[in-house]
């Protein structure tokens, strides 16, 4: 495949874009649903509008691309997309598979969703923490079907088992932090500042978790996809992954100025602001880092197998 992308790439890759942002809102909302949040009903409806709206998103995402797909086969533009005799060969491949269940996972999240926006709209006082429970399961359930389904496409599909293994850790991992940092942002709009500095404080400290199993991950992910050492210096896979790097360099920055500097100091509004500020220039950086690694991921493939 062309490190140039042509269109039907360029939006294949937007799906991926969309895909990837669907089940980080998944994990990061229904994380921040259970540990942090200031139990209010205003933050729960905002949480859950989150999960169902990045569903939704994800969903386009996954239909869209599959659709792409089959039109990049038939070379007939959009009215090739829709060619009902191929997307029936295509649901019978590996692609459809993987679309199966990540359909699946989506639409799951995005029913239960609208089921509990509703009802807790017509509840008079706010849910208890126990009142999630149920939501939360259905989440992590759908999550896990879109997680298996990177086992039927791709290069993911030819990796080892430990390679597998690494790459759907990374993923989970990636998602609770990236999709934690919209509702985290909320709740710096909370009045209650000791309240935002013990549950920063409480994610902060979590989230040591969280980058041990990024990096342990990542280590195992770039013995398995690089012949060489060289390679990282020399392919398209290598330097695109370099400056994926770079940007994890930055995010990880923020972060630890969030956790040891920022996190500490949050005593009034005006601190609570700041961390505002940098908890959206984190954002920043994640977005960055998703456009890359849905690029590496779908434009240039790695070295062990070229796509």
């Amino acid at each position: 495949m062309s490190v140039v992308p042509n269109i039907w790439e360029i939006l294949s890759l937007a799906c991926k874009i969309l895909m990837y942002f669907g089940a980080a809102s998944i994990v990061g909302g229904s994380l921040c649903l259970s540990l942090y949040n200031d139990g209010s009903r205003r933050t729960a409806l905002s949480n859950i509008q989150y999960i169902t709206v990045g569903a939704f998103l994800g969903f386009q995402g996954v239909l869209l691309n599959f659709l792409l797909q089959v039109g990049m086969v038939m070379g007939a533009g959009i009215t090739g997309m829709f060619n009902w005799s191929m997307v029936l060969v295509f649901l019978d491949t590996q692609l459809g598979d993987t679309t199966f269940f990540r359909l699946a996972g989506f639409i799951l999240v995005f029913l239960s969703g609208l089921f509990y926006f509703r009802r807790i709209s017509m509840m008079v006082r706010p849910p208890t923490q126990d009142f999630y429970r149920l939501l939360n399961t259905i989440n992590l359930l759908a999550f896990l079907l879109i997680v298996f389904s990177f086992r039927f496409y791709g290069h993911v599909s030819v990796l080892s088992p430990i390679s597998k293994l690494a790459i759907a850790l990374h993923f989970i991992a990636f998602s609770a932090w990236i999709g934690s940092l919209y509702p985290l942002f909320r709740l710096t709009h909370v009045e209650d500042v000791e309240l935002v500095h013990r549950l920063m404080k409480k994610f902060g400290d979590n989230a040591i978790t969280i980058v041990v199993v990024l990096i342990v991950s990542g280590v195992l992910m770039l013995f398995e996809l690089f012949h060489s050492f060289n390679d990282i210096f020399t392919t398209a896979y290598g330097i695109t992954l370099l400056t994926k790097l770079l940007f994890v360099i930055g995010i990880f920055t923020i972060a630890a100025i969030n956790k040891f500097k920022l996190t500490p100091a949050i005593r009034s509004e005006k601190d609570a602001l700041t961390m505002r500020y940098s908890i959206a220039w984190e954002g920043f950086f994640a977005v960055l880092i998703l456009i890359i690694t849905s690029y590496f991921s779908t434009i240039v493939g790695p070295v062990s197998n070229d796509m």
